[in-house]
């Protein structure tokens, strides 16, 4: 599931390399303007108990000649969610994950994780990335939106160096996430659709072959 997700993102994305760039000031600044924005965000997210949200996902590296779109929609309740991009679909009830490979009519079958040893963050923490583990700085605002810079505090253990959220000043909610890698990759998620508080039973997180579409599906047991 976490390979799966890398190609989503991350790489959530989202991601070790050498060479952090975020190093002297930043690193040392946990700046209060844009803490007070994070508080914000997090407070809002305490009143919503699922999400569900489609977004573009776009990879880009210039030095490599890559610049790949892709759609995909994201529904997450605690921590369950259901994810699909790129021809999978991948499940988790928060106990098991399933990703389901729709052309191929195959689901692989995985214990669920959170963040792994990589700093990879899984679809679930994808909208509240801020709250651990990271000094901030607020970048600008221009009337309508606020841009926050994130640096991860252990930086020599993650691949990626910077995270900039960009958060709608009215509705105080992210619309964009861009995640800057050390291998020169860029991660951009914007949000197209944002709701919340829609009603999902915990049955619809687990996958479920006659759901899918395939006469038959290969599993494959990867616990």
């Amino acid at each position: 599931m976490k390979k799966s997700f890398i190609l989503i993102s991350l790489a959530t994305a989202i991601v070790t390399n050498t060479n952090a760039q975020s190093t002297g000031d930043t690193q040392e600044m946990k700046d209060p303007k844009a803490k007070a924005i994070l508080d914000k965000l997090s407070e809002q997210n305490k009143n919503y108990n699922t999400i569900s949200a489609n977004f573009d996902y776009n990879l880009k590296n210039s030095g490599e000649g890559i610049d790949e779109t892709q759609s995909g929609k994201l529904i997450t309740k605690g921590n369950k969610y259901k994810l699909e991009i790129a021809g999978q679909q991948i499940i988790s009830d928060g106990t098991t994950a399933w990703t389901f490979l729709k052309d191929d009519c195959e689901v692989q079958i995985q214990e669920a994780e959170g963040d792994d040893e990589e700093g990879i963050f899984d679809p679930v923490s994808i909208f509240t990335i801020y709250e651990n583990g990271f000094k901030y700085k607020f970048d600008s605002d221009n009337g309508t939106t606020q841009i926050i810079n994130l640096y991860p505090e252990d930086a020599n253990e993650k691949s990626y160096h910077t995270i900039k959220l960009l958060v709608d000043k009215a509705k105080t909610q992210i619309t964009s996430i861009v995640i800057k890698a050390k291998d020169g990759n860029t991660y951009t998620y914007n949000l197209k659709s944002f709701d919340t508080n829609k009603n999902f039973s915990d049955d619809f997180f687990k996958f479920k072959v006659e759901n899918s579409g395939c006469d038959e599906v290969e599993e494959i047991d990867l616990r």
